[in-house]
């Protein structure tokens, strides 16, 4: 039985989800990524599914399987429309409980439920004219069907189709002189306005511009329209009488599901439309292959969306991809190279990565293979505190004692340029010991550091190192590559800039 198009069980639908922005976020800039989108589609109150990482792969892999058939452009238009429809409709519905209850707002419950009916039939027969394949659109379909062949649904057209035909068939007359309405019963009198149009028929030229002006629905004069149609209530007392009715018995007409189907589908529609773009300018998007084992994890050309967004419209400037892989029984990345070298903008596409491919969407990348997690934590240096006196060694201590204090096996940690305001010594044994720790627990880890020993800490561990092009090591290729660390090579470069090389001393001290 359908329940939902992002919970394939009412047990998993029915689980809590955070409404606040997840501590993660800030440091893989993945704030940057979400907030616009939740701005855009802020009617829709998006927030707990992007702030909800999922730990289930049936969830994830139900939810991969819709957006993958959600990439048909039409099929994706056909149910954004229905979306926007529904929710508008809602929203009408919602303000129209806020008016006096006369019989012109009785009329525009009419016409939302009119409206209600439409849309949902008509999106019934464009799906059963689709073969869809997803087990979540397909089991959407299947409710619809039965939803709209039901006899709750058929009385409810009947019943606004002929309300509807009643009330159309009410004619009256209004004189209105100076400040005075007067009502009576239409009595066959004559249309002048099709005697106006024959008498002008005559002056046609051919087409000629338009215009008329089309009029807004909503009275200028309410309570105007409202008193009148309380004389006409008295004159045709049984079509109002059977508005009043439907009013009563039909007010709260909408599906639960269906008003809950229209604003989950816009997580899917929402985050297509939020990358089409970047696909646009040939960036790979990919739904990763989750798996139960952290034994082989990769993904190839993925880089880092927030810096994609903000590059979006720069076209002089490209957007850099890299790769990683993880082998069993390699579960630590440690990042070393020059700074400004992308080292922290791969950390951050990492972790962006795997939070995105836990809520069941595609992935920046070619190719992937990812495992879920239970959370990410990030450790990314901040400045010193004056107001606490706190100093940065102090900072970094205390939260990685707190990211300890939390993270298991199944957590995801991202460490960015921990201890660099203490002494290499002092920095060497406190990443050593933080090394120790990632190992023992055996947690997916990313740590980027000045530190090139704890790139061989042991067989767990991957050295990965920014690079910088050979004619110039003073420019930045912004390539992670898998390579063993040669600091010493790059602090030659530094040496041979400010002219103080073996060679370049020896010259000038031999003048």
């Amino acid at each position: 039985m359908f329940c939902s198009i992002l919970f394939p069980t009412h047990g998993q639908h029915s689980l809590p989800q955070k409404t606040t922005e997840p501590d993660c976020f800030k440091d893989l800039n993945l704030d940057q990524i979400i907030q616009p989108l939740l701005l855009e589609n802020k009617e829709f109150q998006l927030e707990g599914y992007f702030y909800t990482s999922l730990n289930d792969k049936q969830v994830v892999i139900y939810r991969q399987e819709i957006m993958k058939e959600l990439e048909d452009e039409s099929l994706c238009s056909l149910f954004k429309s229905f979306s926007d429809a529904v929710n508008g409709l809602q929203k009408y519905m919602e303000e129209i409980k806020e008016y006096d209850d006369d019989y012109l707002t009785k009329g525009k419950i009419l016409h939302c439920a009119e409206q209600y009916c439409w849309q949902v039939s008509e999106l019934s027969k464009a799906l059963s004219r689709r073969g869809l394949t997803s087990p979540g659109l397909s089991g959407f379909k299947s409710y619809l069907s039965e939803y709209t062949g039901s006899a709750e649904f058929i009385k409810l057209e009947e019943e606004v189709s002929k309300l509807r035909e009643k009330l159309s068939s009410v004619e009256y007359c209004m004189l209105i002189k100076n400040d005075t309405i007067k009502i009576r019963e239409y009595e066959e009198q004559e249309d002048h306005s099709i005697k106006i149009l024959e008498l002008f028929e005559r002056f046609r030229q051919g087409d000629v511009k338009e215009f008329r002006h089309i009029l807004p629905e909503d009275p200028e004069a309410p309570h105007v329209e409202a008193a009148i149609l309380d004389i006409v209530a008295d004159l045709y007392k049984d079509a109002f009488k059977a508005l009043d009715g439907f009013c009563e018995n039909q007010g709260d007409f909408f599906d639960g599901v269906l008003s809950e189907f229209a604003r989950e589908i816009r997580f899917y529609i929402s985050w297509l439309e939020h990358i089409r773009q970047l696909r646009n300018m040939g960036l790979s998007f990919n739904y990763p292959t989750i798996c139960d084992k952290k034994d082989n994890l990769y993904c190839y050309d993925m880089f880092d969306l927030a810096l994609g967004f903000m590059l979006e419209h720069k076209s002089q400037h490209k957007v850099i991809t890299n790769n990683f892989t993880l082998e069993a029984p390699e579960r630590i990345i440690v990042i070393t190279g020059p700074n400004q070298g992308g080292k922290t903008t791969f950390a951050r596409a990492f972790g962006q990565l795997h939070w995105l491919a836990s809520l069941g969407l595609c992935v920046p990348g070619s190719k992937s293979a990812l495992c879920l997690f239970d959370n990410i934590y990030t450790h990314f240096g901040v400045e010193e505190d004056l107001e606490t006196l706190s100093g940065k060694l102090m900072d970094d201590l205390k939260r990685l004692r707190d990211i300890q204090s939390k993270a298991t096996e199944n957590s995801i940690i991202i460490v960015n340029e921990i201890y660099s305001s203490t002494t290499l010594m002092d920095a060497l044994t406190l990443g050593g010991r933080m090394m120790d720790y990632f190992a023992e627990l055996g947690a997916l880890a990313v740590c980027v550091t000045f530190l090139d020993e704890l790139a061989s800490h042991g067989e767990e561990t991957v050295s990965m190192m920014s690079t910088v092009e050979e004619e110039d090591p003073a420019r930045r290729t912004f390539k992670i590559v898998r390579k063993p660390p040669d600091g010493l090579a790059y602090a030659m470069h530094i040496a041979g800039k400010y002219g103080l090389r073996y060679d370049q001393l020896d010259g000038r001290l031999r003048k």
